[in-house]
Parts: C-alpha cells; structure tokens; sequence
C-alpha cells in the first residue's frame, strides 16, 4: 500500500495536459468461477486478489475524477455514485470525440483542387482563343493599311520594305496617320538645315476647324531656333561622343582632328555614315517632339529602341507613336542608303514615307489655296525653283502633281551669299583670302568658301557674315563689328572689324562669282555631258544670276516639250528665296 500511496502522490503533484486522457492500467481479470466455493483454496486466492483490484481501481478512478472529469463518462458527471463493476471485467472509461482518418480527408483534398484547376484551365483558354481573334482581326487591318505583313516578311530588312511601300505610303498617307495617336512629322533633309514639322492626330475630331484637320506647326527646338544645321562631328575616338547640330556648326572650321558629316550625304568615297545619320535624326526629332507632346525622352535617344512606333501598346521609353515623313531631293542617288537609315528608326519598317521635295511643294501649296484651279484654259504642270541652302533645284511636275517630269541642280544657294560675303571681308582685312583670282586656277574647281590659317578667325567672320545676310534681306545696309578678330604681328595689339556693308555690295560680289566660277563650271560639265540638262542650249551663256535662272527654265522647258503658256504656275520655295537678289533674278527670268 506504501507503493501506491506514493504513486498517487506523486502523479497528485503533476500537472498533466487537459487534452491528454490518462487511463488507469488494464486490471486483472479473475475466471468467472463461484465465489462461493470454499473448497477450493486457490480459487478464494483468486477472489481475494480481484476484490483487491476492484479496491486499487476504484481508488485511481476517484482521484481522476477528481482531477479530471471530463475523463469520465458522460452520466458519472451527474452521478457521484459510480456504479458497481461487472463481475467478469472492468471497463476503463474514455473521452468521448469525433475524428476523422487521413485516408478519408486526402481524397476530397485531391478532387477539390483538380475541379479549381479545371475551372482556371478553361477559363484561361477562353481568354486565349479571345486574344489570338482579336490579334488577327488588328493584323488583318494593318495590312490591309500599310500592305506589310509581319508574319511572312522580315521587318529587320528596311531597304526592301522601305522601296516596296514608300509610293503606297504616301498615297495612303492619310488613312496611315490615322493610326498615330501623336499625328505626322515631317523632317525636311536640307542640305544646309534640317527643319520639321509637326501635325497633331487626325483621329482628334476635336482640333478640326471647319471641318479640315489641325494645319501643321513648324517645330522649335528648346534654344527657340526653327531649324539645325545638318551637321555631325564625328571624333576621332570612341571615347568621345558625337556632337550634332549647332554643336557640330562650331567644328566645322577646327574638327579637333574629327571629321564633319552632312546629313543626307555621302562622303568622298560615296558611302553614308549610317551611325551618323540615325543619331542626328533621334537627337533633332525627339526634341521637337518633346517641345510637342511633351515629355523628356530625347535623354534616352541612344537607348537603343526605335524612335518611331506605329501603336500606342508598342510605346516604350525614347519612342513615339508618330508617324514619320522625310523628304529628299529629286533624283537623289543615295535614296536606298538614306532610306536604310531612317528605317531602322522605326518599328515595323516601312510605317516612314519618304516624299520628293517638288511633290511635297505641290500638296503644300495645294492645302494652303496657293494654286489656280486646273481648267482648259490654261496648263496643268507647276514649274517649282528650290532655292537650298548648297543647291538650287529647278523641277517640272505634271498633271498629277505626283510625276517629276524634269529636276536639274544648280550649285548656287543661301549659303553662297554668306561664303561671297566672307570672301570679301577677308580681302580687305588679311593679306589672305578665299577665293584667289589667280588665273592658274582651272574654271572646274568651283569654290565659293574662303580660307584662312587663323580657324578661330574664319568662324567668327561666318557668323557675323550670316547675321549680316540676314539683315540684309529685310534692309539695304547691315553693320558688321567684330572686335579682336586678330592680332597685329608687328605691333601686337589687337585688330578689330568695324565696317558697313550695302546690299548692293554683296550683290555685285555675287554676280562676279556667278560670271567668273559659276557659268565656267557648268559650261565644263556640259560639254563632259555630266549634267547635260542645267543649262539651254538655245540660249547664250548666263552673266549674271537673272540670266542663269532664264537658262535653267528654258532647260526645263525643253527637257518637258512645255511652252510657258502650259504652266499652271511658278513656285518658289527655299530658306534662300527669302534673298531679294534671288527674288528679282527669278522675276526676270520668267518674264
């Protein structure tokens, strides 16, 4: 009894877990033999020893039910009287709770997740089957649009696209553009300036005026300028970046050992700097687009992304759902190169088109109400003179105002004037100048800008001759002062330029360049049949520039079997008709 006095102390003093029942030990079961029997002495041994378990369990049964009642069975929680144990065998009580066996919980586990996983299944092919239709319906319309098909051509080829589509671009130049949530930009390739302009979306009902779309805008870049030289300097390392524009401008009389890139054309060895040419492009185009639309991502112009996207969806950063419109001279013999360039600014290739210059004047002149109707009376072709910046073009266009019927060139532009002007400037103050009149000098070597040792000098002398220039087409007299332009080697003090110049001057300086370079060098390409076509044949060599515009007219018109009489009109276009010699010379030559 001291044994399980003990015992029972000792689980009294522990604490046992609420959740754990505690079970008393199996008792010992006695035979179901008559107790009765006192004639058999082990069978009363056997009695007395199960009497004895009765009394151990019966002791460990109250003492946990009185540490733990929800140990016994339900009815002895009402009951203090436990009731009496049957005589063949004593039933430990246990907790009374509901469970339930892994094998029975894991199969509806299975079937739950594989019924949600049929469901999304089907639920994301729905979608799929939804997307891939209207993807199909988008492509079937973009073809029909552009007549590119992306599936089955290889969009990285540009030059092919580009030459396959660019007469349907422009045709469909409208429908296109429609497509262009930024609108149109148009990028004229001078050969001097690089200008653009932009036309807001044609889908914006909202910016239409009596019923006609929103009129193009001539884009400003952020210094305020409406035009950037089209010039790239190129270094001689890869260390260095390139410079465009104005940039580049100040290059041009010291390279710093680089070289200079004109935009649009080809070098000595008639290839195109590629790299040169895209970069100009992203640079002039992403900041008048951001002047536009807004936006900062001319910093990411050599990011390496198209420039010009056909959808909104596929816009990224340094890209514009704009689309593009170049235009180029006539008969321009680097198009495939040009056009290779640009269309690797744009994703697909092809979305750019690409417009002769005296096609892009006609349509001009045709939205803004600048030409007679067409009628019996009177022709149906436009005689366009270009006057460029480098070059002046002289194009015959037709009844269709899509067909050049004759382009010929003229090496004579703006820019002349300005070179003519720093000649002489030079004359009177350096003992060297440009355009030496030593009669050495072969006619055909036609040059019309000055050089000077001093490259420091010589920029400083274009910039006030440009200023000058400028002036003078408004005025008839324009002040030039350039102080410590050099300095005086024998006195070492410093020369200053303080001189007025008449526009009767410059003129006459021009005039002397046209009878004594000019002529000489187009009469030398005539008779190398090089460009057989400048000049008339009926009509005697020019002497001046009214004479030099009559000749290239005639040319025209005899290139075109046209007499004046079948012209519909005279237009004439260029930053450099702007200049009032060109104006009168034109004047008179038409007549």
């Amino acid at each position: 009894m001291s044994l399980l006095s003990s015992s029972l102390a000792r689980h009294g003093r522990r604490r046992l877990r609420p959740t754990l029942a505690v079970h008393p030990p199996p008792p010992f079961f006695a035979s179901s033999v008559d107790n009765n029997n006192d004639d058999d002495g082990n069978q009363k041994h056997h009695n007395l020893v199960h009497i004895q378990n009765q009394r151990n369990i019966s002791l460990l049964s109250r003492h946990y039910r009185g540490a733990h009642d929800d140990c016994l069975p339900i009815h002895q929680h009402h009951n203090d009287a436990r009731p009496e144990p049957a005589a063949t065998a004593y039933h430990v009580p246990t907790r009374q709770y509901h469970t339930t066996a892994k094998r029975e919980i894991l199969p509806l586990l299975a079937v739950g997740f594989l019924g949600a996983s049929a469901v999304y299944t089907y639920r994301t092919f729905q979608q799929m089957d939804q997307d891939w239709e209207d993807y199909y319906d988008e492509l079937e319309e973009y073809k029909a649009v552009t007549g590119i098909d992306p599936e089955k051509q290889d969009l990285g080829d540009a030059t092919t696209t580009a030459s396959s589509n660019a007469s349907a671009a422009s045709n469909n130049s409208e429908d296109l553009s429609s497509f262009f949530t930024g609108g149109t930009l148009a990028i004229d390739m001078g050969t001097s300036r690089l200008k653009l302009s932009h036309r807001s979306s044609l889908a914006n009902k909202s910016q239409y005026k009596n019923g006609k779309p929103p009129s193009p805008i001539v884009s400003v870049d952020r210094e305020g300028f409406r035009s950037t030289p089209s010039l790239v300097w190129v270094p001689p390392t890869a260390e260095e970046d390139m410079l465009i524009g104005r940039l580049a401008e100040s290059r041009v009389y010291d390279s710093k050992g680089g070289s200079i890139v004109h935009i649009g054309y080809s070098t000595e060895d008639g290839t195109m700097n590629e790299d040169a040419v895209q970069r100009a492009i992203r640079a002039v185009a992403s900041n008048a687009l951001d002047q536009v639309l807004g936006g900062s991502n001319s910093s990411l112009g050599q990011n390496g992304n198209p420039l010009f996207v056909l959808d909104a969806s596929m816009s990224m950063r340094g890209s514009y759902n704009v689309r593009p419109i170049f235009t180029h001279p006539p008969n321009y013999e680097h198009l495939d190169l040009y056009q290779h360039a640009v269309n690797s600014l744009t994703s697909p290739g092809g979305i750019a088109a690409f417009v002769p210059e005296p096609v892009a004047v006609i349509s001009g002149a045709e939205y803004y109400n600048l030409l007679p109707p067409k009628n019996t009376s009177t022709g149906s072709s436009v005689l366009i003179i270009d006057v460029g910046g480098a070059s002046t073009n002289v194009s015959m266009v037709g009844d269709n105002n899509a067909e050049i019927l004759h382009s010929a060139q003229l090496p004579i532009g703006g820019d002349t004037f300005i070179d003519v002007l720093v000649s002489h400037l030079a004359k009177g103050f350096f003992d060297q100048h440009g355009n030496s009149d030593d009669p050495t000098e072969t006619p055909a070597s036609l040059s019309s800008k000055p050089s000077l040792n001093d490259p420091t000098a010589l920029q400083r002398l274009y910039e006030a001759a440009t200023t000058a220039i400028h002036e003078l087409s408004n005025k008839t007299r324009s002040e030039i002062n350039i102080p410590y332009l050099t300095m005086d080697l024998q006195t070492r003090q410093p020369k200053h330029l303080e001189v007025g110049m008449a526009r009767n001057v410059v003129d006459a300086e021009v005039e002397t360049w046209i009878r004594t370079k000019l002529v000489p060098y187009l009469q030398t390409k005539v008779g190398d049949n090089l460009s057989p076509t400048a000049l008339s044949q009926a009509l005697p060599p020019p002497t001046n520039l009214s004479t030099l515009f009559s000749s290239a007219i005639m040319s025209a018109l005899e290139q075109t079997s046209h007499t004046p009489h079948m012209l519909r009109a005279v237009l004439l276009v260029g930053g450099g008709a702007r200049i009032p010699l060109v104006k009168n010379a034109i004047r008179e030559g038409v007549g």
